[in-house]
């Protein structure tokens, strides 16, 4: 049998005896999209939502003294409600038990936190609050601290929480970090939070503050400018965190170093008032507070050939310029004009010769 004999057969023999094919096992497959695998997490957030909720009331039971509670039954259903809020689904928790800690919150300009609150008002929250147990009972607020205060505004009793898991200074420094790298957080909101962390970390050097936290030192010196203000002046700066910047800051407190610190503090109070901006105030307090004497305004006029330019003058105290519509008329006048100035001349001077005499 030739080769190719051979091959047809074997040809043939594939052809009547085919690969028998294993039917796909009926396994549902995971959402790809966004919104897919969020709708088909739904009924599993609905669960564990109605799971905590059977906890929370059996808690509360037991703790109003039904017949059959223990110490033992409460603990043991606390932990599992600990249990299944750590679990990351978002919970409601009433806002009497949410409090706050001094330095995780951001600043906010008013007009952005009033778009907050009206987007709130009309929409449901996106982005939960996330909060910490507290040991005396409650929560605190790690972030979410604007979304709070709009729910209180607007009268709600509760709102969607997720519950974190951190010390109280991981949570204090996450917050700083986080905060530290908003190009939208005021200069004197990052000193606060960076003389925090230089506060706990006090055998830390500026320079090994920058590595630690990821900056430059010249920008931790920065920063750290403001402490060097006078109390008066940082008073006054907490009350209105986006009025002076770090640079101005630096300014201002070398001033005050140098023995002008009333100034400084009177400065950054007319800065408060919008009656000075930084550089003019920084001007203000090293003493350059004398009124400059009025520019005097300058005059202008045309020269016309019938209904056309033919040249502008402008004038300012001791200067006159002239400017022609061509240069070619500007050379053409040249002599006139310098003759005309010569006579002017000599007509002054024999004057002066006159009054001599």
């Amino acid at each position: 049998m030739s080769l190719k004999d051979r091959l047809a057969e074997k040809a043939a023999a594939i052809g009547s005896n085919p690969r028998s094919h294993r039917q796909a096992p009926d396994i549902p497959t995971r959402p790809k999209t966004a919104p897919g695998q969020l709708m088909a997490s739904l009924p599993l957030l609905a669960e564990k939502e109605k799971e905590l909720e059977v906890l929370r009331q059996r808690i509360e039971k037991l703790q109003l003294g039904a017949p059959e509670a223990s110490i033992d039954e409460i603990e043991r259903l606390k932990r599992a409600l600990a249990d299944a809020q750590h679990s990351g689904v978002a919970i409601n928790i009433p806002l009497s038990e949410l409090h706050e800690v001094p330095g995780r919150r951001r600043h906010m300009p008013p007009a952005k936190y009033a778009e907050l609150r009206e987007n709130l008002r009309h929409n449901k929250l996106i982005h939960p609050v996330v909060v910490l147990p507290r040991s005396e009972g409650g929560f605190e607020i790690l972030s979410g601290h604007h979304r709070t205060d709009a729910y209180r505004e607007l009268g709600r009793e509760s709102v969607q929480c997720v519950v974190g898991d951190a010390t109280e200074d991981e949570a204090d420094e996450g917050a700083f970090f986080a905060n530290l790298m908003q190009s939208d957080l005021t200069d004197y909101e990052k000193y606060v939070g960076l003389k925090r962390f230089q506060d706990k970390h006090v055998r830390l050097k500026q320079a090994e503050i920058a590595e630690q936290i990821g900056i430059s030192q010249s920008y931790v010196s920065l920063l750290l400018s403001y402490d060097r203000l006078p109390a008066d002046a940082r008073r006054m700066l907490e009350a209105n965190m986006g009025i002076l910047g770090a640079t101005a800051a630096a300014e201002l407190a070398s001033i005050a170093e140098s023995g002008k610190g009333d100034r400084v503090v009177e400065a950054i109070r007319h800065i408060s008032a919008r009656k000075l901006d930084q550089a003019q105030a920084i001007r203000f307090a090293r003493g350059g507070d004398k009124p400059k004497p009025a520019k005097p305004s300058a005059t202008t006029f045309k020269v016309k050939a019938g209904k056309s330019t033919w040249c502008d003058v402008r004038s300012a105290k001791n200067v006159m310029r002239i400017e022609f519509q061509s240069e070619e008329i500007a050379q053409s006048v040249q002599d006139a004009i310098k003759r005309a100035l010569e006579a002017l001349a000599n007509a002054n001077v024999g004057k002066g010769q006159d009054a001599k005499t």
